[in-house]
């Protein structure tokens, strides 16, 4: 197989190296528009390191230094049979470079955006063969999220649906499918999660030291804010319109007022600065954030009963899903026993009460048990 990667920024560069690694008789193709001398050296190296340390035989060395090729010339992807785009969020970028992909490979080529926002039916409205085009999208970083986004268009075929699915299972990951208004799913789940403490921070009056804290056991890692804080203000304060399931506009376009002004009041875009920022603005108020566990977990389960009962896929899949992308620290029915359903749909008829927001609506316990069963 020969794989084609667009982009080599910090997806784009994962991407490489979880099928680099897996895939051990691929030969693969990267358009580096900026350093591609220096990253064919950079892999090179780290292939000798391999070789030194035994983790490679000699002939498995040999096959992989010539088994890659960095480049600026798109026409190199002739002969790929998947050309995967990871360059950054900007339609007209990712509309100009399938253009070029789709004229240097064949028909029958996978061609697959990595977009995390953008439509994707538009990113390949002026690409022939269509029944080629989805999005494949990736969490960062690669090697420690254990699935991948099939977001699939009404032309994609079956068949390249399912060899994009073998591609992905053939590197350690799950896929996991998503149709229409559903697509790039689970970063929407995760930013309802976000902009939910977001509110919950206001509604209680605490900071957000205080409300990360109250909420820090239903996560093995990291929660809401330091997920915010690794992401970054400039990728998580997108228009709400980037996601087109109505129910959770409410929700997500208060969290985007708020991180917009923060970005405003001279918050960095970038990536680890919010929780400093917010902690140098804010102190202990001593509120009272007891509450705080149970209102998230109810925002959670609410979202992903609401998603799971239209999804037409392996349920048990969709579920693993969405524990292992928000980082819960046990599985999704654990918080049900937890926290009892009574309790939790008064917790989401209250915050409904006082938002208004949709995506605290709750279908009736029969829906919960059977979507849990």
């Amino acid at each position: 197989m020969k794989i084609g990667i667009v982009g080599y920024g910090k997806m784009g560069k994962d991407i490489f190296s979880l099928f680099f690694d897996k895939l051990p008789d691929a030969q693969f193709v990267v358009i580096d528009l900026f350093g591609a001398e220096e990253n064919t050296e950079a892999v090179l190296k780290t292939l000798g390191k391999s070789l030194k340390r035994k983790k490679l035989t000699e002939e498995q060395y040999e096959f992989k230094k010539d088994s890659f090729l960095f480049t600026d010339d798109t026409s190199a992807l002739s002969g790929c049979d998947v050309v995967i785009e990871a360059v950054f969020e900007n339609m007209a970028a990712k509309k100009e470079l399938f253009a070029k992909a789709a004229q240097a490979v064949s028909d029958d080529c996978l061609l697959l955006t990595n977009t995390s926002s953008l439509d994707i039916a538009s990113v390949f409205s002026d690409i022939p063969h269509k029944e080629r085009c989805f999005g494949l999208h990736f969490f960062y970083p690669v090697k420690l999220t254990g699935f991948v986004e099939l977001n699939i268009l009404p032309e994609t075929s079956q068949s390249n649906a399912e060899k994009a699915a073998q591609l992905v299972t053939a590197a350690g990951k799950k896929p996991v499918v998503f149709k229409g208004e559903y697509h790039i799913y689970l970063n929407q789940i995760l930013a309802c999660m976000v902009s939910h403490a977001i509110y919950l921070r206001e509604s209680f009056g605490a900071s957000v030291a205080e409300t990360g804290k109250a909420v820090e056991e239903l996560f093995a890692v990291a929660g809401p804010f330091d997920v915010l804080d690794s992401v970054g203000l400039g990728l998580m304060a997108g228009s709400p319109d980037n996601f087109r399931i109505e129910r959770n506009k409410g929700l997500l376009g208060y969290g985007c007022e708020k991180m917009n002004g923060w970005l405003n009041e001279g918050c960095s875009k970038e990536t680890l600065t919010f929780l400093d920022f917010m902690s140098e603005r804010e102190s202990a108020t001593g509120a009272d954030c007891s509450k705080a566990p149970l209102y998230m977990a109810a925002l959670i389960l609410n979202e992903t009963v609401n998603a799971a009962d239209e999804y037409s896929g392996d349920r048990a899949v969709f579920l693993e899903a969405v524990q292992d992308t928000l980082g819960l620290a046990e599985p999704l029915a654990a918080y049900i026993e937890k926290f009892g359903i009574k309790d939790i749909f008064a917790a989401l008829d209250e915050l409904h009460s006082k938002t208004g927001f949709g995506s605290y609506i709750h279908k009736d316990k029969s829906e919960w048990d059977r979507i849990f069963a």
